[in-house]
């Protein structure tokens, strides 16, 4: 387990990062054209919870990747703490849960807080991703026996992209937008084709149109 400067992460991870996501805005585009399985995961809060992390580093492990790097984004460049850092799987879930005490985090043993909502969780050999964001929805994607092996340990996770769709709402709701159809979010319907397919898509918006106050439990 090591940081990274910055100067370090453009020569080691960054090159692994762009593999999967060709940029770090969650709410744009942009998973790479190699990476096949794809999906919304919500809620993403500071600390990606088990079981679903569990899930990911065992499929991790199971494409043969032995570690993985975290970057935090939308941060200061000049920051004394590091923004980015090395993980090795068998270390990473006492490390980033902290069930293997305090003293074993990665928080404790790097002065770097792996917490942030504008975060990326990457394989260090640029077969998979986990992009969160401040609305704390991630874009997970990586070759579709990762996302299978993932999705079959965690029984809901094609509806979480609906208790995302659910925030949405909600925010419309809260800043008092009524309708609040979040189908007329002008980025959302780009994001749900890039991760989904135009058809897969298409099915969600009009569920969510049709729907808007039962689709989200």
């Amino acid at each position: 387990m090591y940081s990274l400067t910055e100067a370090e992460f453009r020569i080691k991870a960054e090159p692994f990062l762009r593999q999967v996501f060709v940029n770090d805005d969650a709410f744009d585009q942009p998973f790479s054209k190699r990476v096949v399985g794809r999906l919304i995961m919500y809620p993403c809060e500071y600390c990606i919870e088990p079981p679903i992390i569990n899930a990911i580093i065992d499929a991790a492990a199971n494409l043969g990747d032995t570690g993985c790097y975290i970057s935090l984004y939308n941060t200061s460049t000049s920051s004394v703490e590091p923004n980015h850092c090395y993980i090795p799987l068998e270390d990473f879930i006492e490390a980033y849960t902290m069930s293997g005490g305090l003293e074993r985090s990665i928080d404790f043993r790097l002065s770097m807080n792996p917490y942030g909502l504008d975060s990326i969780i990457y394989s260090a050999s640029g077969k998979w991703g986990l992009i969160t964001s401040h609305e704390r929805h991630g874009l997970l994607g990586g070759p579709v026996e990762f996302i299978e092996e993932i999705r079959s340990a965690v029984p809901d996770l094609d509806r979480q992209v609906y208790g995302f769709l659910g925030r949405l709402r909600m925010l419309l709701e809260a800043c008092q937008i009524f309708p609040a159809d979040v189908t007329r979010n002008k980025w959302l319907q780009p994001l749900l084709i890039h991760v989904y397919g135009e058809e897969k898509a298409e099915q969600i918006l009009l569920e969510a149109k049709e729907n808007p106050t039962t689709i989200y439990d």
